[in-house]
């Protein structure tokens, strides 16, 4: 399998990316962790031209946010780890087809590998997928008044939230997702790089948990550059945007206030 790098917030270098070989254009919005946006429909019209299916990782956005099968996706996928579950108890996953024909051929190839949830699990994401709607619209709430609260903080350099009108794509946020609603992560820089992104983890207070997973009830601090992504070379994540003092927030359902004072 041959595959590049693009950034996706740029449709015509997705477009000049593209070789007469391309099957599969695979999108993430909002991206993890930098929450960088892709224009669904003009990503889709680039993929349809050249005769590719387009995949959107929508596990940020849940459907809440964004249906991106109804913005030209063929494809739509979801960690269910994540906010389906919401209370860090399973492991899944979930694609959606935008035809019968996909849908068959997605059957058909999950049948040979046998990669399916267990029963149990199943049932799990089921019954927390009922109370979904209410855990994100709080979780929302809850991560724009700590980006708003950020903004303001002398140790940090920057606040990223799809919420914020500083946002850089704040435009395309206010197009693309639904309802005003940009989800329960955003991210910060602190002053001092990774030694200070360490000593924040180390610091931290409850109602604010240490992990690598996210859109949980709970909510939960990481630091990239030395958990979810210190594999990575350190120019490498440099280039994607991930710094040394990137902290990663993704926020639960406790009391605002809290979480703030925290």
């Amino acid at each position: 399998v041959e595959f590049s790098f693009v950034d996706f917030r740029d449709a015509d270098a997705v477009a000049a990316a593209c070789r007469p070989n391309t099957k599969l254009v695979f999108s993430e919005t909002p991206a993890n962790p930098t929450l960088t946006l892709t224009d669904l429909a003009a990503v889709s019209a680039v993929a349809r031209a050249r005769g590719a299916l387009h995949c959107c990782d929508a596990t940020f956005a849940t459907p809440l946010m964004l249906r991106p099968l109804a913005l030209g996706c063929d494809l739509s996928l979801h960690s269910t780890t994540k906010y389906f579950d919401g209370h860090n108890m399973t492991v899944g996953g979930v694609v959606s087809a935008k035809t019968a024909a996909l849908a068959e051929r997605l059957h058909f190839w999950r049948n040979v590998h046998g990669n399916i949830m267990a029963p149990h699990t199943a049932f799990l994401t089921l019954q927390s997928s009922k109370t979904m709607g209410v855990r994100c619209r709080a979780q929302a709430a809850n991560a724009l008044k700590v980006a708003t609260f950020l903004e303001t903080h002398p140790k940090v350099a920057r606040v990223v939230y799809p919420g914020l009108a500083s946002f850089p794509q704040a435009e395309l946020a206010a197009r693309q997702h639904a309802g005003g609603f940009h989800g329960g992560m955003l991210w910060c820089e602190v002053k001092g790089g990774s030694a200070a992104g360490r000593r924040l983890m180390d610091t931290c207070q409850r109602p604010w948990s240490l992990c690598e997973n996210l859109g949980a009830v709970e909510s939960i601090i990481t630091c990239p550059s030395v958990m979810t992504h210190a594999n990575m070379l350190p120019e490498d994540r440099l280039k994607v945007g991930i710094t040394d003092g990137f902290i990663r927030l993704s926020c639960g359902v406790e009391d605002a206030g809290d979480l703030v004072h925290a």
